[in-house]
């Protein structure tokens, strides 16, 4: 077999990922050295990313036909991508899926794991496979049928109720759209639009964000418009974090967890250097530090960045009382919002990383709380829909600081679809985004 097979490659790139390689990283890699023709390069991602995204379907469809057997990891995925080509892709022929499955057993191991596969593939045609609407608890239908741990889908259900948690799980098996931000400091919507709509075709404006534009297909970062500054990338529910800052041009910002640096530059656009307005953007590694000045170098906003190495629990002891006009804490955070663009996301995360989470999430607010000025804004922002990183921080932060008090984010006002007021809560199923949560919290004058 070819070893620039796609279904192969998608094989060895699943195997690195369950053993803790990135999916992203892992598959661009693979891309990179492979050389492949768009449609093998289409079908090796879609694989890939389905398989990862429906892991749990998959192995429910698999459990009766392995009965309990001991199989070998590398095995169980060649399975899943099989089974996840024959379920959920329509124009793939079965008989280049099982020739091909039957090569990689052989090729990976020998001929009595391909005739182990092989079998396991027939029985499955000639039986069908287990259906899920057999599976009579509601709540393990919903984990099973959305390949949600159980523990999540639980948690979900308790704090959004049946019907929002089976949206929002439902919405993240569709693929999530590509999108931009421009730079309005080198362009408009309307004109970046005309430029690339050439290129995209079904580029539109976004329903979401005044800066983004959103297509459901093609490679934004290889454009020369992106190379020479004019757009990012960024989701849609992440462009409303600098607008929730009420930004005037001879603003001093912090962004106190700033890599890669999407939204300091974001930051930057709305800042002038000529009357004082700066972003002072921190990040924990030295060499992330160095992403964030790449990106504001090559959208032409290095005059108004500075960035350095720091953990942002430590910022009151590096600035001044006071120092800052605007604070952005966009916390690390368990990233369950952006389960759609990375599903592995839903497989790592546990009660203890959201718990521990939050800890940090508060010690760092609490770091920075008196860096901003009287009648100052400090946006709180992060990529979950977990409580207890949300709503939960904020809460605290707000009985520990009574110096501080909650606005309604602006730019909510405009949006037809809000949750958890006065904060912004988006869903991954309100807008087509990934789930983003914001909070306004101002320093008395």
């Amino acid at each position: 077999m070819n070893k620039n097979n796609p279904r192969l490659l998608a094989v060895e790139v699943l195997s690195r990922v369950g053993k803790g390689s990135y999916s992203n990283l892992t598959l661009d890699s693979t891309l990179n050295k492979a050389h492949l023709d768009p449609r093998d390069a289409g079908l090796l991602t879609t694989i890939v990313y389905g398989v990862i995204q429906r892991q749990l379907t998959l192995d429910y469809f698999i459990a009766p036909f392995i009965k309990g057997k001991k199989v070998d990891d590398w095995v169980r995925v060649l399975l899943r991508t099989a089974v996840f080509q024959m379920v959920y892709l329509d124009k793939v022929p079965t008989r280049a899926i099982f020739f091909d499955s039957t090569e990689i057993a052989k090729q990976l191991g020998h001929a009595g794991v391909a005739k182990f596969v092989t079998a396991i593939l027939r029985h499955m045609e000639r039986n069908g496979l287990p259906k899920l609407d057999d599976i009579k608890d509601e709540t393990e239908r919903l984990s099973i049928s959305t390949s949600t741990p159980m523990w999540l889908t639980e948690k979900l259900i308790d704090q959004f109720g049946m019907l929002t948690a089976k949206h929002i799980l439902n919405s993240i098996d569709d693929a999530p759209s590509g999108v931009l931000r421009l730079n309005s400091t080198m362009t408009t919507a309307d004109e970046l639009l005309s430029d690339l709509k050439d290129r995209f075709p079904d580029m539109r404006r976004s329903d979401l964000a005044p800066s983004a534009l959103v297509t459901p297909t093609g490679h934004l970062a290889g454009t020369q418009e992106f190379k020479e500054g004019v757009f990012t990338l960024q989701d849609e529910s992440s462009q409303l974090v600098a607008p929730s800052l009420r930004l005037q041009p001879g603003d001093k910002v912090l962004d106190a967890c700033a890599a890669p640096g999407g939204k300091t530059t974001h930051i930057a656009e709305y800042l002038d250097d000529k009357v004082g307005g700066h972003v002072t953007a921190l990040d924990l590694h030295p060499h992330k530090v160095q992403l964030i000045l790449k990106n504001a170098y090559r959208m032409r906003l290095d005059n108004r960045v500075s960035a350095e190495a720091m953990d942002a629990r430590t910022a009151k002891d590096h600035f001044e009382p006071a120092s800052f006009d605007k604070i952005l804490v966009d916390a690390p955070c368990s990233g369950l919002g952006l389960m759609r663009r990375k599903p592995e996301i839903k497989y790592d995360k546990t009660q203890q990383d959201i718990d521990n989470l939050a800890r940090i999430q508060g010690d760092i607010l609490g770091s920075v709380a008196g860096l901003v000025k009287p009648g100052g804004l400090i946006t709180y922002s992060t990529c979950t829909l977990a409580r207890e990183e949300n709503q939960d921080v904020v809460a605290a932060f707000l009985a520990a600081h009574p110096e501080f008090e909650q606005l309604p984010v602006a730019g909510s006002e405009r949006l037809g679809k809000v949750h958890g007021a006065p904060a912004l809560q988006i869903y991954p199923s309100d807008y087509g985004t990934d789930g983003f949560f914001i909070a306004s919290l101002r320093r008395k004058a």
